[in-house]
């Protein structure tokens, strides 16, 4: 982002060129004015006020961080205008930020985004429950980007900072985190909300996220907030649940009939594919997999789960309640499993790079980590492009230097609800809800299971090869 102090004319202003990022200009002439150049495609330009507050840390030091206040699209009103307004509304702008006037919402999310996140969570069942590292990082994120309006996305500073319109001649100008603590009410907040009706599944995450703000500081001994929660009863919008699964089952057999003969070609990621097929836990379950079952209690914690042979199963810690789970391999899950060790140990294999790696799925440039969400990202596009589950579309090049843009239409998420269908129309809803873990068959045919109305319950096993399936090419053809 690119910042740069001009001395502001409507021509200079209009000179300005709309780049690939976002440009911010302020006036030499007139304290407190910026314009915003919101990069390609959007091609708008917007005055905002912008001014800065110091305060104090716990450390003693002084801290001056940035605040900014949307007025108006450029040539929406003359330049004069905007900057008498500036002129005039500016001090009373910077004093309402300032704590010693009044905490507001942004005085009370900042508070809790340097001192609360990854706290206990206020509403847990039974004894306290500390927030996952990765909820924390995710509300830390929610607050400051649709809270608080820190994010470089001009359309949707927009929409936090720009009046929404109530009725005829009626617009609401208030930004939620400049309201006081003293005057908010739940009527702000639901505007708030409203104004992203366009990013339903952010609004209501954002919304989530602020929630357990107040709820947070109300457990406080001198909460900053005196009141209800007020993001309490406020409705949530509805949101399209996700449960694409591969429905063509001649494509699921084909996968494990190529993870079975092909296993040698990729055996790290084959496995990891099939793992995923045959057991249906979470992805991130997957990640830390250990061989055998760590001797102490810092390798059990850096792990997510560990491979008991002796018993066939799994054990993993569930990394949505956090709870040990222990998950009965197939015999077909295991067979593949042995391969991949015996792979590991072979010299000249696709998979001796782990040799004498703690994971099961360790990274290929650097066997001492595991695979994290990026680790199988290309090799998953071309493996579903071989079986018919992505799409290209030819971009430029010729002969072995072709470019396709690829599109995927599942992701290593969907072999969960794949799995879930098909063991739900094989053994029955409850008994696949029972398989997840699940509290309720409302949430397992909710968000994972895909019911067959013609066929329920089928005779075969999940995964058995119908008659009528078409083999794979020979190895000898298959294109890389």
């Amino acid at each position: 982002m690119k910042n740069t102090s001009i001395r502001f004319t409507k021509a200079r202003l209009e000179s300005i060129k709309h780049t690939d990022k976002l440009q911010k200009f302020f006036d030499l002439a007139c304290e407190g004015l910026s314009l915003h150049v919101q990069p390609k495609p959007s091609l708008t330009k917007s005055y905002y006020a912008s001014w800065g507050i110091k305060s104090t840390k716990a450390d003693g030091k002084q801290k001056t961080s940035g605040r900014q206040r949307y007025i108006c699209r450029f040539n929406q009103k003359p330049l004069e205008v905007v900057k008498r307004l500036i002129n005039i509304k500016l001090p009373e702008w910077k004093k309402s930020n300032e704590t010693s006037g009044g905490q507001t919402v942004e005085t009370l999310v900042s508070d809790y985004i340097n001192n609360g996140a990854g706290g206990y969570r206020i509403k847990s069942k039974g004894s306290k429950l500390k927030y996952k590292d990765k909820t924390t990082s995710h509300y830390k994120y929610l607050l400051d980007a649709y809270v608080l309006g820190n994010t470089e996305k001009q359309q949707l500073l927009d929409t936090l900072n720009g009046p929404y319109k109530l009725a005829e001649n009626n617009y609401y100008k208030k930004s939620l985190p400049k309201i006081l603590l003293k005057e908010l009410s739940r009527s702000d907040v639901q505007i708030w909300h409203q104004k992203l009706e366009q990013r339903p599944t952010a609004a209501n995450k954002a919304l989530a996220a602020l929630s357990v703000v107040f709820e947070w500081d109300s457990s406080k001994l001198k909460p900053m907030f005196k009141g209800i929660n007020p993001c309490l009863r406020i409705l949530k919008y509805p949101e399209k649940k996700d449960k694409k699964y591969i429905d063509d089952f001649e494509k699921v057999t084909n996968i494990v009939k190529y993870t079975d003969e092909q296993h040698w070609r990729d055996p790290h990621f084959l496995t990891f594919y099939r793992l995923l097929m045959e057991e249906g836990e979470r992805l991130e379950d997957h990640y830390g997999l250990l061989w055998k079952k760590p001797i102490n209690k810092t390798d059990e914690k850096d792990c997510t789960g560990w491979i008991d042979f002796r018993t066939k199963s799994l054990h993993l810690k569930d990394t949505k309640n956090r709870e040990p789970a222990d998950v009965e391999l197939t015999d077909e899950m295991l067979v593949i499993l042995q391969k991949l060790q015996y792979l590991v140990s072979e010299e000249s294999s696709n998979a001796s790079f782990a040799v004498g790696s703690r994971w099961v799925f360790p990274r290929a440039t650097d066997p001492s980590q595991h695979v994290n969400e990026n680790s199988y990202r290309v090799k998953l596009r071309n493996f579903h492009y071989k079986m018919g589950l992505t799409t290209r579309e030819y971009v430029r090049g010729k002969g072995k230097r072709k470019v396709y843009k690829y599109t995927n239409h599942l992701t290593l998420k969907h072999l969960r609800k794949t799995f879930v269908t098909y063991y739900g129309r094989d053994k029955g809803l409850e008994a696949a809800s029972i398989r997840m873990r699940h509290s309720s068959m409302e949430i397992t045919k909710n968000h994972y299971y895909t019911e067959d109305k013609e066929d329920l319950k089928t005779k075969h096993s999940i995964y058995k090869p119908a008659a009528n399936v078409i083999d794979l090419k020979k190895a000898g053809n298959d294109e890389e």
